[in-house]
């Protein structure tokens, strides 16, 4: 079942044969409607099964619940159990195994889960509370005694995977208790070799304003993959107690399990996927299955080698042996046009061998930026473009010079986007980075190389730049010792991580830009003459904003209508005050200044329109007198005809993204389609 949410975005994680769009289910609209589902069925007898937000098997367990004669108001201190002290000594005797298995893993995580808000606890296959910690869900409600089934607490995390034999995830008013409606909790049953249910495992945490925060989705989704390897972990521990198997066999798989466990645990965020050194697969993360295109298939026999494009892979895999740490390279899959980064973990046995590896999947997203999305009519800018186009053809270094603001990295994504395409864009700004740590960053280092360094190494930007574009912005702030080496990268086509011992060869092309006098800086000492000549092979210059005439309104009417559909509210109009404020003014932050007050203008605006007093006040008081003004060569008619070409241009600009289809023009612009076919007859533009 996939739970769908318009306009969210999606955070997609298992549910036994199952997929749960985690993000959509933590959404306030989620909530609500679930709550109203609720309502109608306990106060209106409404079928909830109606409702297409809700699971079939929640709504079977909260039928369930009510029929047996359980109210939805009911407290939980209502269900602990009445059994004698030697009733419950007799329930943890019966079940020794598990909480034996268990109980070590469990305690040896149980702080890691209360730093994050979790409580963590085993039950049995009564769903009675054994062993970890419970929520403290309020005053006087019981910690221990406490029995989760259906029949008690109605419909919980622990109930579901208990009934269904199946890890389920239960988000807030989910629940049937009203007093369970802001928690959360995911359930993971443990099962013995034959399938038969022995417990499960549960972790639950409180939900508060933070729990609509983007980032607590990923928290979530890290201990949900988690607690899947806890509860493999637990019955590999079962299955250890219980077996007759050689001792040390058991006791390998078991440290590969945990291995496993702990590299996924903290490395959730992207696909992961094990693999035995023959490239057998082991298991992979929900993404890792989305990512081979295999979400709904078994892994079982299935190899690596069917996936991914590079037939030595392998061979360089082995070639290692027990030598490495870890490493990177970037891979191509065979049903995926999109290149990965692939990061490789071993997975070493008891004698210090490895006999599994981690891959762990990073998807690299080219820059979709191309020359057509710099918005310019003026001469000086069109001529820019024209010129960066021819030199993204070339393989030679290039140079982009201008003020801050001009859109320098604008112009190194187009050049990236027609170069290659396919490959890294890798970006690092050299004003930005603390001295001390440019050098780490840009060539990487190894294991141990400094104090506080990972202790896997890291691959360094060049490193990962690999086929694509390096580009190194505010060059001229880079540390002159540094630039020694980065020069000499350039001519060798090799880099030597800090600490490594063998360079590693690497192709990328470098772009490079500054806001400063490069050519001072040279002749004063401050950047090395023969990395200026290197990197100047092919130098751009980006004229500033002010010596670009029309784009100033063309731009302006551009970031209204943007930030307008971002808000969803109409595009508001600039006052004749406002709009030669505007034109007068000489941007020395340029494109970006100029942004930045069409934002702080539209946050100031009570109504569709901006006057001049809605503009920060340093551009209102550049021109402070009438004569000042009346000396603005833009006047009204001016102004109108930039606006009318500007509105011409976003209309050929759509109809030409739309295929000429008006119906989708007309939803890229916003506007009705009687609008825009009025618009189109206008200014003479062709639907075909």
């Amino acid at each position: 079942m996939l739970i769908k949410s318009k306009g969210l975005e999606l955070t997609d994680v298992p549910e036994g044969n199952h997929v749960l769009d985690l993000t959509a289910m933590f959404s306030k609209q989620y909530f609500d409607q679930i709550i109203r589902c609720k309502e109608q069925f306990f106060n209106r007898g409404i079928d909830p099964c109606q409702s297409p937000l809700l699971r079939q098997e929640v709504v079977e367990s909260w039928v369930r619940t009510m029929n047996s004669g359980k109210s939805p108001d009911n407290l939980l201190f209502e269900y602990a159990l009445d059994e004698s002290k030697s009733d419950l000594q007799g329930i943890w005797e019966e079940n020794s195994l598990l909480i034996r298995a268990a109980g070590p893993l469990i305690r040896e995580v149980l702080e890691l889960a209360a730093n994050e808000g979790y409580a963590l606890g085993l039950f049995d296959k009564n769903s009675v509370f054994l062993i970890g910690t419970h929520l403290k869900l309020f005053k006087n409600a019981p910690a221990e005694n406490m029995r989760w089934n259906e029949h008690t607490a109605g419909t919980t995390a622990t109930s579901l995977a208990t009934y269904y034999k199946r890890p389920y995830l239960l988000v807030g008013p989910e629940h049937y208790l009203h007093v369970l409606e802001n928690i959360v909790g995911y359930a993971v049953p443990i099962l013995d070799e034959n399938g038969d249910l022995l417990g499960s495992l549960a972790l639950t945490s409180h939900m508060d304003d933070s729990a609509w925060e983007k980032s607590i989705f990923k928290t979530h989704t890290q201990f949900i993959v988690w607690l899947n390897y806890l509860v493999t972990a637990i019955e590999s521990q079962i299955k250890l107690q219980k077996s007759n198997h050689t001792l040390d066999t058991v006791r390998d798989d078991l440290k590969k399990t945990q291995e496993i466990m702990n590299v996924l645990m903290e490395k959730t965020n992207q696909g992961v996927v094990a693999i035995t050194p023959d490239g057998a697969i082991i298991t992979a993360n929900q993404e890792g299955k989305k990512i081979l295109h295999v979400e709904y298939e078994q892994l079982e026999d299935r190899n690596i080698l069917e996936f991914i494009t590079d037939r030595t892979f392998l061979r360089k895999l082995r070639d290692r042996k027990d030598r490495f740490d870890s490493w990177e390279e970037n891979v191509k899959l065979e049903l995926d046009d999109q290149p990965y980064r692939v990061s490789i973990w071993p997975v070493r046995k008891m004698n210090g061998l490895w006999d599994a590896a981690i891959l762990k999947f990073l998807r690299i997203s080219p820059p979709k930026i191309c020359f057509d999305n710099i918005i310019a009519e003026s001469k000086p800018m069109t001529d820019v473009i024209n010129l960066a186009d021819r030199f993204a053809s070339a393989s030679d270094n290039i140079l982009l010079l201008g003020e801050s603001g001009t859109g320098k990295e604008l112009f190194a994504q187009a050049i990236h986007q027609k170069y290659c395409p396919a490959g890294p864009f890798v970006a690092i700004n050299c004003a930005a980075m603390p001295k001390d740590l440019i050098e780490s960053e840009l060539f990487g280092y190894e294991s141990g190389a400094f104090t506080g360094a990972d202790k896997n190494g890291r691959p360094g930007k060049i490193e990962l730049a690999n086929g694509g574009t390096l580009f190194l912005d505010e060059i001229g702030d880079m540390p002159y010792d540094l630039q020694g080496v980065l020069l000499r990268v350039l001519q060798d086509k090799q880099v030597v991580r800090i600490g490594g011992k063998y360079p590693l060869h690497v192709n990328f092309r470098l772009i490079a830009a500054t806001n400063q006098n490069i050519r001072q800086l040279v002749q004063e000492k401050a950047f090395r003459q023969d990395l200026y000549f290197r990197l100047s092979v092919l130098t751009i210059e980006i004229p500033a904003l002010r010596e670009r005439g029309t784009d100033i309104a063309l731009l302006a009417e551009y970031f209204l209508k943007r930030h307008a559909q971002r808000r969803g509210q109409s595009v508001p109009t600039l006052s004749q005050g406002a709009y030669r404020r505007i034109m007068a003014y000489d941007w020395p932050g340029n494109v970006r200044q100029l942004e930045n007050t069409i934002i702080y203008a539209m946050n100031l605006a009570d109504e569709d329109r901006i006057e001049e007093n809605h503009l920060p006040k340093d551009i209102v008081s550049a021109l402070s007198t009438e004569t000042d003004l009346r000396q603005i060569r833009h006047d009204d008619a001016t102004r109108h005809s930039y606006i009318k070409e500007s509105e011409r241009i976003m209309i050929e600009n759509a109809l030409v993204k739309s295929g000429r289809n008006v119906s989708t023009a007309a939803v890229l612009l916003s506007m009705s389609k009687a609008t825009l076919y009025r618009k189109i007859k206008e200014y003479g533009l062709s639907t075909k």
